[in-house]
Order: C-alpha cells, then structure tokens, then sequence
C-alpha cells in the first residue's frame, strides 16, 4: 500500500470550536489521487477495485469503518465494508440512511455529529462522523462510499474532496475492469462484449467530461470557445480555465497514449491544477509542480506536453510552453497572426524545476483571439496521407474569420471555432483521428474600447452623485458585456447604496460568479444586502465565505451575530462575537456588542428566575 507519512489526526477545542488537527497534507493528497489512479489501473478484476476502496480510505482517514454499497435490484448492497457493525449492515433503499440520501441526490455529504441527525443511522449505530459520495457516471450512480469514525467533528471539507475525487476514479476503472472481464469471455458472446465494450467506453468519457469543462463562460470581456474529441471514447487531452478575481489561468494539456491509461493521467493533471492555482503559484512554479508530483506515478514511457497561460485584468499576459504546440495570436488591428513558444521541456519524462522553463508576456486588443491547439488538429492527415500542419491551419483561421466577419462584427470566437473544426473533418475525409483533439480559444471582445470609455464617465458620474448618468451608461455597459467585471460590481454597489437590495444581490452574485472574486469585503455586502432582504440563509452564508476569507472582519462577525438573533439563536451569536474579538482584539464595536448581548441574555435569565418563583408562590 501506498506510505502515507503524517500524524495521527485527532479532533481539539480550539477557540470554542471542534478541530481536527494532523491528517493529510496538500503533498499527502496529490500523492494519494496519482496512487488511486496506478492501483485501479493493475485491478484485473471489480472485486479487486472493492478491496483497494476498502483498505485505501482505513489508511487515508483513519476511519473506524467503511462501506462500499452497489446499487443492485432496486436497492444499496453493501459489497465491501471495514468491519461489521452493530446492528448488522442492510440492503437499503434510496430513501434510508445517509447513503440513501447521498444515492438519491447525487450529492456528496459530510457529517460532523450523527448525533443530530438521528434519521440517517440505525438505533445501536456508533458512527458519530461520515462521509459519503456517490460513484458516477454522469447521470447514473453506480453505489455509494461512506467514511465513517466513531469520534465527532473527525473530518474536514478536503477530506470530502479527496473522497470524491475516490469516487471519480472508481466509477472510470469500473468501466476498465468491466471491458478486461467482458473480454475474456469473447469467445462465447462476442455480441454483447461489444455493445458492452461501447457503453462501457461511453460511461467513461461521461466520468471524464466532469473536469474538461467546454462550455466556459466569458470572464471580464474575454469570451473562450472550445473544441473536444477524444479518439477513442475517452481522451489524454485536458484544458481548463480558472477564475481568480483579478486574472484567469488557462492550461492545456496533452497526454502521451490514448484511452484510459491517458485519461487517468489527465484526473490527476486536473487537481494537482486546481492545487497548483489555489495557491497562487507562477506559471513556471506550476509546470514544475504538475511535473514532480505526476513523473513518479506515471505508467512506463507516459509523459505529457502542457501550455499555460494567465490573463490580467489589464488583458496583459503571461505564457510558458512545456513542449507542446504553439500558441497562435491573431492580432485584429493588423491581421497578423503571431506563433508564440518558450523553451521549455515535456513533463514527466525526467526530473524538472522553474528553471526548465523561460517565461514570456504580450498583451491582447479588443479583437485579438489567442488559440491552444493540440497536435491532434495539426499533425492530421488527410485520404491523400498529407499533414495538416501549423502553416496551413493558419491560413485556415484568416480566411473562416474573414468569412465570419462578413456576417456578425462582434463576439464570435464560439463560430469560428465551428467553422475551423468543420474545416478540418472536410480536410481529412473518410480518415479517423489520428489522436485526441481539442482546441481552447479567447477572444477580447471587439466593443472592449467602447465599453471601457462608458465604464469610466459611469464611474466619474457616481463619483460626482450624477446617479441617472451613472446608471444609464453602467447599464449600457452591461448590455454590451455582462461579463465586465468593473460594471458588474459597480452596479452591485451603487444599487446597495440606494437600497435596491434585489438588483444589488443580482449584479454581486454576478460579479462573484463571473471574475471568480473572492473579497472578504464583495462577500460582505452580499450577505448585507441578502440581510435586508430577510433572506437569512444565504445572509449566513455569504457571511461566513467573508469571514473563511479574513476572520478579522469585523463587519461580517457584527452581521453574521444579527443573523443569528433574527433566528432567535442568541447562543451562536454570542459565539460569533467572541470568535470575532478573538480575531480582532482591538475592535470595540465587537467589543461593546458582545458586552450589550451577555447583559440581555442574563436580565431575561433573571426575569425568568422571578417569573418562576411567583408561580411556585402563587
């Protein structure tokens, strides 16, 4: 089994809350999702990948039991489990337990104390703690996993993120075992292995398609179009863009091989990615990374070629090549199409650090469209066996966009994608793929100029208490890009300000939603403005994303305890504002709150006591 080097975990007070100290490290997790995907990968048989869900969550979790339930005739079997339990494990229904309820939603569920949830367990059940996330195909779930401890508060919101990604893999190397046991029986029903073979296949690219995500929305006046096919029915391609307030990181990765193998690869690429952005390293830094921590889990002469690259607000931007294609900029003012490359060198092939790779920096127009290609698209060959290559898919781009233009003169990077991938099947013809393809394109919107000038005379306007100007133009801004993020927030602000809370709470989760922004202040004013709205649930959480953001933010401690008192939850509020002064000791609105709150609460106390011992005298 894999050697997993941390301490035990255990749950402590701290600051009057359950925490769980020890576990798993961020290197601990990425080493685990690359183990997962090398042992279900050898697994020859379903059985097999039971055992290895079984003994891979006791020493990841340090649980005291796990079950595995398959979704058999209509209800949830348990197939595999840690230890039997008392009272025994039974067949379930979608509507019974917390893996009933998990099978039924399709969503995963975390547990701190079963204690308060007495509908999910059975009467005699110890389990205090769970985790449990459904195996997907897509559409279909195929049975559940459930984590589960005998102490409180034992798990945390990684530890569900690391199981899901479990969950992920299982359902896709079910689909390989599946294909290895159907073929061994060709001979006799050769039949229904292939339209096993096919559905099985399908099944995985549908696993696969939860992290390659083609329809991107626009980020900040830069609208994306995408193009994905696998070879076979899953693919060793993987692009992905992540949002980040002030800038958006965009990869594109190609695996060596095809097929499952490859696709495995690209899971672990994805959130060893999404690790690498959370905390914020450069693109150099990432690439390294995404080298280092995959090489040693690779199967024998696998390796991968990525391109990175990250816009800023100030649509300047930065890119660094792993040995993969070029990335193409074609420049709307003059026509010209610029190939772009760094050196750099493939991943996984040998040891890697920053220095491998030189980083270089442009700036895209309104207009401008930047393309990351694979070489699936260039290295194609047509029925008379000619190549397509790099110059000759250039030309191709000049003249579909010149085509394009005649007909539409703003955004259009989606069609012109089309157009290009409809250009490519006539040039190949009756000829399969060569390999995996996909394309990843942004394009600056052409109107940007235009939309940056109303932007700013909105801005001067409100800042000179000219609201209708200020309105008229932001909102025409809008009209021309919803996804500007400078209008979005100032009109989420200028409608908190005149108290039109209901628009103010559209344009904000717009804006949150759209520029990935994560400000503890932008959260602040939405659960503010939910708040007014007597919208108590969502004040909370957005509150509590604000305060997850900075925990000295003594606006959303204030707010968070009125919400609280709104629901008559006088306890949790008083626990906010103490957390609160803890955070941020020199806060004396925290202070003389908090003061105010203890003094209610004991004067009702002691009207009480009084109220209670004129009925005994009574």
């Amino acid at each position: 089994m894999i050697e997993l080097k941390f301490g035990q975990r255990k749950v402590v007070n701290f600051r009057g809350a359950r925490k769980v100290v020890g576990g798993l490290t961020e290197k601990n997790k990425i080493d685990i999702l690359l183990y997962i995907s090398k042992e279900f990968a050898n697994a020859d048989k379903e059985e097999e990948l039971y055992d290895i869900v079984i003994s891979l969550c006791k020493d990841i979790f340090e649980c005291d039991n796990t079950t595995l339930r398959m979704w058999k005739g209509n209800l949830l079997v348990p197939s595999r489990f840690l230890k039997e339990t008392v009272p025994p494990r039974r067949d379930l229904s979608p509507d019974e337990g917390y893996s009933g309820f998990t099978f039924k939603t399709r969503m995963p569920l975390l547990i701190q104390d079963l204690t308060h949830h007495a509908e999910y367990i059975d009467e005699g059940e110890t389990t205090r703690a769970v985790m449990c996330v459904p195996i997907m195909y897509k559409e279909d779930c195929l049975g559940t996993i459930a984590v589960e401890s005998d102490t409180e508060f034992f798990y945390r919101e990684d530890d569900l993120e690391i199981l899901e990604a479990l969950g992920s893999q299982l359902a896709l190397a079910i689909t390989s075992v599946r294909l290895i046991q159907g073929l061994v029986h060709a001979n006799e029903r050769e039949a229904q292995i292939l339209k096993q073979l096919e559905w099985d296949m399908r099944m995985g690219r549908n696993v696969q398609s939860q992290i390659v995500e083609t329809a991107i929305a626009p980020w900040n006046g830069l609208h994306f179009g995408t193009y994905y096919e696998p070879m076979t029915e899953v693919s060793g391609d993987y692009f992905n863009v992540v949002r980040q307030g002030n800038s958006i990181t965009a990869i594109i990765v190609d695996v060596s091989g095809h097929g499952i193998p490859a696709a495995l690869v690209t899971m672990s690429i994805h959130y060893q990615f999404q690790r690498c952005t959370s905390l914020g390293m450069g693109l150099s830094e990432t690439l390294a990374e995404l080298g280092e921590s995959i090489r040693p889990q690779l199967p024998d002469g696998t390796y991968f070629t990525a391109f990175i690259l990250k816009v800023y607000s100030d649509y300047t931007y930065s890119y660094v090549n792993a040995a993969h294609q070029k990335m193409l900029h074609y420049h709307n003012g003059h026509g010209r199409i610029e190939e772009l490359d760094t050196q750099g060198v493939p991943l996984g092939i040998f040891e890697v650090e920053r220095s491998n790779f030189e980083e270089k920096h442009g700036r895209i127009l309104p207009g401008d469209i930047l393309f990351l290609p694979t070489d699936g698209i260039t290295e194609q060959k047509n029925e008379q066996r000619q190549e397509l290559g790099n110059q000759r898919f250039i030309e191709w781009i000049r003249q579909e966009k010149s085509t394009i233009e005649e007909q539409r003169d703003k955004i259009y990077v989606s069609d012109l994608v089309g157009s290009l991938i409809g250009r490519f099947k006539r040039y190949k013809g009756d000829m399969r793929n060569g390999d995996d393809v996909s394309l990843l394109a942004l394009q600056c919107n052409p109107e940007l100029g235009k939309a940056k000038t109303l932007l700013s005379l909105a801005k001067s306007a409100a800042k000179a208490k000219k609201d209708q100007v200020a309105y008229d133009k932001a909102l025409e801004v809008f009209s021309m890009d919803e996804s500007l993020k400078d209008s979005l927030v100032l009109l989420g602000k200028m409608y908190y300000r005149d108290r039109n809370f209901e628009k103010s709470v559209q344009f904000l989760e717009k804006y949150i939603k759209t520029s990935g922004e994560e400000s503890e202040h932008i959260h602040y004013l939405l659960g503010r403005a939910y708040y007014e709205l007597e919208n108590i649930p969502e004040a909370k959480r957005a509150l509590k994303r604000s305060l997850a953001i900075d925990h000295t933010y003594a606006k959303s401690s204030l707010r968070l305890a009125r919400c609280y008192l709104k629901d008559n939850e006088t306890p949790k509020a008083i626990k906010v504002l103490q957390q609160g002064i803890k955070s941020a000791p020199t806060n004396e609105y925290l202070k003389i709150s908090l003061k105010k709150l203890e003094e209610l609460v004991k004067r009702k106390s002691g009207d009480l006591v009084v109220s209670e011992q004129r009925k005994e005298a009574v």
